[in-house]
């Protein structure tokens, strides 16, 4: 029965996307104007997005899981939003992340002792029209908000990328950051995204080394030049101890910035970041304790080109070939880099369903050229 599991995954997929057609979001409570009652103001959506995986490597030491299959990220998401005028809304968002293979107990897609579901985002706050939206909780952070999320449009990325870099992205302010206050407001063509980052428990690094962020914050920018190109500009800092296990602890001022440059002309999406760390990414040396655990300074550059042919037929609605490369480089006492040639393509079937088809050439240590396949199920 258990090797019928992994089909099941797919297969179930499939068979939910022709018996109905799915939506970006499934509306399970909607406002209603017209009622004096007290749940009239509130609206309640959900969705996610089921991904199986196979990662196909040029190398006998595979991954567990990798060519048999495992979850690529599977998530499902609870929004809210009560209406307190017509102008201002409380907002909350839920997010968690599940292993499917994990949860059908599919042991060749997953490691055990791993867990089965983490959250990735909670938050809630105040938007408003007119002055802007205000968030507590973990969140995006701004980083990602601002210069991350624009190249993070292939499978394999976030190799050089600031939310893929750094210790973790809950804990440094790279990706989704916990305890974190976010504000984000427009004003004409410029997107105004400040956060502040409040102490975290402190998360292992290493067998005897920890990581404890006491503060940050930042700030960025969007700036539209035309309706197809945009200009998109953060800095962060983050202070954080290392710490061993005999308590001798150091302390780092992090500093995290970046820019990107997107151009969406007709059907293509064009893409380039850049990042600047300092004391954000770990040391590559096998030799590390608490004064040597970050590599200094560093930057990473993305670029991405995609165009999408519009087919629009029944069970073929796009396909959308790509290029991407990256290239990480640590400087100083470091002499580390890591340079990856993306090569796919992404086909929408309909209904929610997609499959994207990756080739990765790397030229990084101790890696080696692979392929990736993942099928996506978004609702």
């Amino acid at each position: 029965m258990r090797n019928l599991k992994a089909p099941i995954i797919v297969g179930g997929v499939i068979l939910s996307v022709l018996s109905a057609s799915a939506q970006a979001e499934i509306t399970v409570l909607e406002k209603n104007k017209q009622s004096d009652s007290l749940l009239a103001p509130l609206s309640l959506q959900v969705g996610g997005s089921i991904r199986p995986e196979w990662i196909f490597e040029n190398t006998k030491n595979k991954t567990h899981g990798d060519s048999s299959g495992h979850d690529g990220g599977t998530r499902f998401r609870f929004s809210g939003n009560y209406a307190l005028s017509d102008h201002t809304s409380v907002v909350g968002y839920y997010e968690l992340g599940v292993n499917m293979y994990h949860l059908l107990d599919i042991k060749s897609g997953y490691d055990q002792g791993t867990n089965r579901d983490k959250k990735r985002q909670l938050y809630y706050g105040v938007q408003d029209d007119r002055y802007g939206k205000l968030t507590y909780g973990q969140q995006f952070g701004l980083y990602y908000s601002v210069v991350g999320i624009k190249s993070d449009m292939w499978d394999n990325d976030a190799h050089a990328a600031g939310e893929g870099v750094g210790v973790s992205g809950d804990y440094d302010g790279s990706n989704r950051p916990k305890n974190s206050i976010k504000y984000e407001n427009t004003f004409g063509p410029v997107k105004l995204t400040a956060n502040y980052l409040l102490p975290e428990t402190e998360t292992a690094v290493t067998d005897e080394l920890h990581y404890r962020r006491s503060g940050g914050g930042g700030l960025g920018i969007d700036y539209a030049i035309t309706k197809e190109l945009t200009w998109s500009t953060a800095y962060s800092v983050t202070n954080a101890y290392i710490k061993d296990s005999d308590n001798n602890q150091k302390q780092y001022h992090q500093q995290l910035s970046g820019t990107a440059l997107t151009w969406q002309p007709g059907n293509w999406y064009l893409v380039t970041t850049g990042s600047y760390y300092d004391n954000f990414v770990p040391s590559h040396h096998d030799a590390i304790n608490q004064d040597n655990f970050f590599a200094g300074a560093g930057y990473g550059v993305e670029g991405f080109a995609g165009y999408t042919f519009n087919i629009d037929k029944p069970f073929l609605k796009s396909i959308q070939p790509y290029v991407a490369a990256d290239s990480l480089k640590l400087k100083g006492n470091e002499n580390y880099e890591a340079n990856h040639v993306y090569l796919g393509s992404a086909v929408t079937i309909g209904h929610g369903l997609s499959v994207y088809v990756e080739r990765t050439l790397a030229n990084a240590p101790n890696e080696s050229d692979s392929t990736w396949v993942t099928v996506f199920y978004d609702f």
